[in-house]
């Protein structure tokens, strides 16, 4: 079953979300009347035949969603936001808003989508999107950075949405606050990177994320109530082997709920 049909035949009842893989860190989140996706990354657009092919294919095409009403998009790579990708869905599903920061929505308006489309949100103010309450945290990419003009080029969300509370961390290390940011909220699922970071990738200029310890840690710090790990599958050079967090995890905490979401797998969370 394709995660189109899937989302059109599964009802959402009152405290749940439903979540389908897209792989690397993407994701679609159906709530009771609608669909957000996050940071969907659905072509081969960065590397046909090069170092960044596709460790398998899109579970789906971009003009295949004709479903999203709103897309949240993290930073400006390309497996986070691809215009080849944007701009087809933007078609499929012309009601669809798009959250981005700044530097994602330069990258789009330059590539043709209109510029009504997008909400650039504040850090800390929440915008309400396909129904939910949406508040974009800042995400340090290696390092916390900011455009004293423009705000922060990489976020990660909070959303708040039919009794749920989601963190989806986009591509992130723990710096100084970030646990002080989120422990305003109580999450429930929490999305975070573990391919981590190293010095043969930051010298090809790969920039860095948390690694599975870290980011069990930080289930454990902010005692998330299922934490998915992300951005270990897509690229083979740029992966992790998601054993390691499995049995790391389970060495902190057995009881910490935790769950592999694979391509196209619908995880349903109720509370």
């Amino acid at each position: 079953m394709d995660i189109i049909s899937g989302i059109d035949g599964l009802r959402v009842g009152e405290r749940a979300l439903a979540f389908w893989g897209m792989g690397q860190v993407g994701v679609a989140i159906q709530g009771p009347e609608s669909v957000l996706y996050v940071d969907p990354y659905l072509t081969d657009s960065d590397g046909e035949g090069g170092s960044l092919e596709r460790a398998f294919p899109p579970p789906l095409r971009p003009d295949e969603v004709r479903n999203a009403d709103a897309v949240l998009l993290t930073h400006d790579h390309i497996d986070h936001t691809d215009p080849d990708t944007v701009l087809p869905l933007s078609g499929a599903s012309p009601e669809a808003r798009f959250v981005a920061p700044f530097t994602s929505r330069e990258t789009l308006v330059e590539s043709g989508l209109a510029s009504d489309r997008l909400v650039e949100p504040e850090v800390g103010e929440p915008v309400e999107v396909a129904g939910a309450k949406v508040t974009a945290v800042p995400s340090a990419h290696t390092e916390l950075e900011h455009d004293a003009g423009r705000g922060y080029p990489y976020f990660g969300y909070v959303i708040e949405w039919n009794g749920v509370t989601v963190y989806h961390a986009g591509d992130t290390v723990i710096y100084d606050g970030l646990i002080e940011r989120l422990s305003g909220w109580e999450i429930d699922v929490a999305f975070v990177p573990i391919n981590g970071r190293d010095y043969f990738r930051t010298a090809r200029g790969i920039a860095g994320n948390t690694d599975f310890r870290e980011a069990a840690e930080l289930a454990e710090a902010l005692n998330f109530g299922l934490i998915v790990p992300t951005h270990y599958d897509l690229f083979a050079f740029n992966g992790a082997d998601p054993g390691h967090f499995v049995s790391y995890l389970y060495g902190l905490n057995p009881m910490r709920r935790h769950k592999l979401l694979l391509p196209g797998e619908l995880l349903y969370f109720a509370k």
